[in-house]
């Protein structure tokens, strides 16, 4: 399980410079991570398949600059491997062989990485770099002692100084004798007069090919042409070219930039969208201003929105989604039942609705299992409602287990519940005064309500069902809704409901959620789909009517294709 869980760590942190510096630098760290280097070059071909590994990082990191995000880079690698554009046995080829035309290629290293290596060709272009030892940027001095003691000398004194830069010239000869020896045919070395401070004087005795030359002793700058042919003493193999004085500072390669004179900057004429936003039921219907009622044929708002601050447009919103204000002294007896004394508000109808939302994911037949009251009983503790703990379990098997209306059958049966289904879809301009008469049209029997404030969603419109299943061949909604009607199951008949169905709007959140999945059961099922034969409709279940033997707290919306079609025209509607 560490092992996992360090695995999935380091494939977050791959993940994470893959964003930030490219698929070519995730790649790089993924080699280094696996040390694959190490474990491809102890096999056979081991060379082949690193360099054929590397390619690959490049090839994908050239392709992803004509690439949008990471899924349709792996989608592209994809096409390249199943034979798309490129992946053909020629382009696979002409990739492979890259290995052998870079065996051809200069190859510039340092003497350090060089050692135990060979090459035909070497040239050695700093032969007498020295970086001799001094006091400056240093504190103290680490040498060794004629008797091979390690020391820290922190006066920096001249004995110790002396001792360093033996060290330091010692270890400068044996990396020269690498240098030296790694060619196979033919070894260049660049020798030129060094840090002259004087006519004539050279610090070339300082690095170790000097040392070599001179042993140490200072050599003046015309003498050095005549003692590097002394010291080759005629040999056939040895041959000393000297380069012209007049040789401009840069070489053939030299690149000069021919830079254009900078043009004024452009005036950006992009043009966006400024009123683009994201809205819900929730939005659409929060009230921001005094509330006029609408009836069948008016779809004007009483009063002009008036702005208020956050806190109070989440304060609303809450009371929207619950239709409840915290709990006050009842004026009228409360049956004794478990759903009407349990406590009313924002805050019990968000508990209950959690663990309504769980027993979803879980499949309401479960609460036929052995051990489901003792799950349940640890995620009531958990949440703080230890002290409702009897009426909370009651409550929730009486309503997964009770009949409901319209379905003939109890949540308990319902074998694929799908909880918490999240919906998206454009919206072109929808108006909220078309859609509030659309509603009033074909909901509530044309019951007044109140009004939707009037205003424009332009952008995208989402929500989340609480509840999406398929019984006897039809697809339906519903919604969990904890407000109080009254104090017992008899306050919970259909006038009731609708009434609170439409104070609230909910016939509005009805719509739009018996539209999604409308749209989404036309894009799954295509041209088999008949709404008619398909699409059940929307149930809005009141939870503390669970008990009326008439309703069982049900409100139904039942599927109107007039009604579809109008909110399909609203939302594509493009208007000015």
């Amino acid at each position: 399980e560490l092992a996992w869980e360090a695995r999935v760590e380091q494939l977050k942190g791959l993940h994470i410079v893959w964003q930030r510096q490219g698929v070519l630098a995730m790649l790089r760290r993924f080699i280094h991570d696996l040390q694959l280097p190490a474990a491809l070059l102890q096999q056979a071909g081991g060379e082949r398949r690193l360099t054929n590994l590397l390619h690959l990082a490049e090839l994908l990191q050239s392709a992803s600059r004509q690439l949008d995000g990471e899924q349709a880079l792996i989608r592209w690698l994809a096409e390249q491997i199943d034979g798309g554009d490129g992946g053909g046995s020629s382009g696979g080829e002409e990739r492979v062989l890259r290995l052998e035309s870079d065996a051809e290629l200069v190859k510039v290293v340092t003497v350090h990485k060089s050692k135990g290596l060979e090459y035909p060709l070497v040239y050695l272009p700093f032969a007498v770099t020295a970086r001799k030892v001094d006091r400056r940027n240093r504190s103290f001095f680490e040498f060794s002692d004629h008797e091979g003691t390690r020391r820290i000398d922190m006066a920096l004194s001249d004995t110790a100084m002396a001792l360093v830069e033996q060290a330091r010239l010692q270890e400068d000869l044996r990396l020269l004798y690498v240098a030296l020896t790694r060619a196979r045919h033919f070894l260049w070395l660049g020798v030129t007069a060094l840090g002259a401070r004087k006519a004539g004087e050279n610090t070339l005795h300082e690095s170790a090919l000097g040392y070599l030359l001179t042993g140490g002793a200072p050599l003046p700058t015309d003498l050095m042409l005549e003692r590097w042919q002394h010291t080759c003493g005629g040999c056939p193999s040895i041959r000393i070219a000297s380069l012209a004085t007049d040789v401009k500072p840069f070489t053939m390669l030299h690149r000069v930039d021919d830079r254009p004179p900078l043009t004024d900057a452009p005036h950006y004429l992009g043009r966006f969208e400024r009123d683009w936003s994201v809205g819900s039921f929730s939005s659409l219907a929060r009230r921001t201003g005094p509330t006029g009622v609408i009836g069948q044929g008016s779809g004007e708002p009483y009063a002009t929105p008036v702005p208020r601050d956050a806190a109070q447009e989440k304060l609303l919103e809450e009371l929207l989604e619950e239709g409840d204000m915290p709990a006050m002294v009842a004026a009228v007896k409360v049956e004794d039942a478990p759903w009407h004394r349990f406590p009313r508000g924002s805050v019990p109808g968000n508990f209950l609705h959690e663990q309504l939302e769980w027993l979803g994911h879980e499949g309401f037949a479960s609460v036929d299992d052995d051990n489901f009251d003792t799950r349940l009983t640890r995620r009531i503790e958990r949440a703080g409602w230890g002290n409702r703990l009897d009426d909370t379990l009651a409550w929730v098997h009486r309503i997964a287990r009770t009949p409901l209306p319209y379905l003939d059958a109890p949540l308990a049966s319902i074998e694929t519940p799908l909880a918490e289904m999240e919906f998206w879809f454009p919206s072109e301009r929808l108006s909220t005064g078309a859609l509030d008469q659309l509603c009033v049209a074909h909901l509530l029997e044309g019951m007044a309500r109140p009004a939707l404030p009037e205003r424009q969603l332009h952008g995208m419109l989402k929500g989340f069902a609480d509840l999406v299943f398929e019984h006897a061949g039809r697809y339906w909604v519903l919604d969990y809704k904890s407000n109080a009607l009254g104090s017992g199951d008899a306050s919970y008949h259909k006038p009731a409901l609708m009434a609170a169905m439409a104070e609230h709007r909910y016939d509005i959140q009805g719509a739009i959620y018996m539209l999604a999945l409308h749209r989404l059961l036309h894009s799954r099922l295509g041209d088999a789909y008949d709404p008619a034969a398909h699409l059940g409709g929307a149930v809005f279940l009141f939870l503390r009517g669970i008990a009326n033997p008439h309703t069982r707290g049900c409100y139904f919306i039942a599927p109107d294709p007039a009604l579809l079609d109008g909110l399909d025209a609203l939302l594509e509607k493009d208007t000015p």
